[in-house]
């Protein structure tokens, strides 16, 4: 029973993130005809540098195919651009447009402007508390899909 209990509290969990990210991020991103997901890879571009559509699948959470077709959209929509790997020809990298880089900053500031102000009334320490406690969610999660695998 208190698995079931447990369960049902991280669904209520993460329903409630997902549509306060939602609401919070989708008015700003359409403005750019992206959606959230979309959204989502930009970013992991701009921030880890070049994937391939594997490894940017893999950290997004998303399989191969649906990231390969969301990168297709990205690309002929001219955020995304294919890169060959000069070293080895058989990886195609994903990297940012002029327009994508310019989309992405643009987001950043919008985003900043929403939520900036409520994050500075937190303060640092409040930050930290939050993040830590963040981290051990995932850790606890993680750890329980590991105990499971165990059996």
């Amino acid at each position: 029973m208190r698995s079931m209990v447990f369960e049902n509290e991280i669904w209520d969990f993460l329903r409630t993130i997902s549509e306060s990210m939602a609401n919070a991020f989708r008015p700003i991103v359409e403005k750019y005809d992206l959606t959230l997901m979309q959204t989502r890879i930009l970013v992991e571009v701009k921030e880890g540098g070049p994937h391939t559509v594997g490894t940017l699948g893999s950290i997004i959470g998303l399989s191969s195919g649906n990231a390969s077709s969301m990168c297709k959209k990205l690309e002929s929509a001219g955020f995304l651009r294919r890169v060959r790997d000069p070293e080895d020809e058989r990886y195609v990298k994903i990297a940012l447009t002029k327009h994508g880089e310019e989309t992405i900053f643009q987001i950043e500031k919008a985003l900043e402007h929403r939520c900036g102000a409520f994050l500075e009334t937190k303060g640092e320490e409040e930050y930290q508390r939050f993040a830590e406690c963040m981290g051990q969610v995932r850790l606890f999660i993680k750890e329980m899909y590991e105990f499971d695998s165990q059996k």
